[in-house]
């Protein structure tokens, strides 16, 4: 299966999914993109710029270390898996790929998604897309 379409059939079980994109962090390549128009799309490409700042950046560092300190996050797996965020109407999900920690797979869901239903059924899209790599 190809990278687009997996992330066409995640899109297809994400609610309110409206675009979905695969992301190298050190490149900031977009590698795989699908979504239901031209604008979700430069969304998409516009955010994978701005993905491996959100996960590598000096303020996400400087939390990962203090949440280190006080023994709540692990050393053996460093960084976020995942970060979810709210934007105007929008909610945008971000999962690393356990096989390729420097890949980011994102969802941009409408606001209207039920947020608990829109991650567990991203996790469960996250295998078939990394594996489509």
């Amino acid at each position: 299966m190809s990278i687009d379409a997996a992330l066409a059939s995640a899109i297809e079980t994400i609610p309110d999914c409206i675009a979905a994109g695969y992301v190298d962090m050190e490149t900031g390549m977009l590698l795989g993109i699908e979504a239901s128009d031209r604008e979700n799309a430069e969304a998409l490409e516009n955010l994978a710029l701005a993905v491996a700042n959100l996960f590598q950046g000096r303020g996400t560092k400087g939390f990962e270390d203090l949440l280190r300190s006080a023994g709540i996050d692990e050393v053996e797996h460093p960084g976020f898996g995942e970060i979810a965020v709210f934007a105007s109407d929008r909610l945008h999900i971000f999962l690393r790929t356990p096989e390729y920690p420097d890949h980011v797979v994102c969802y941009i869901c409408r606001d209207s998604a039920n947020i608990g239903l829109a991650l567990t059924k991203s996790h469960l899209s996250l295998r078939p897309v990394a594996a489509a790599v």
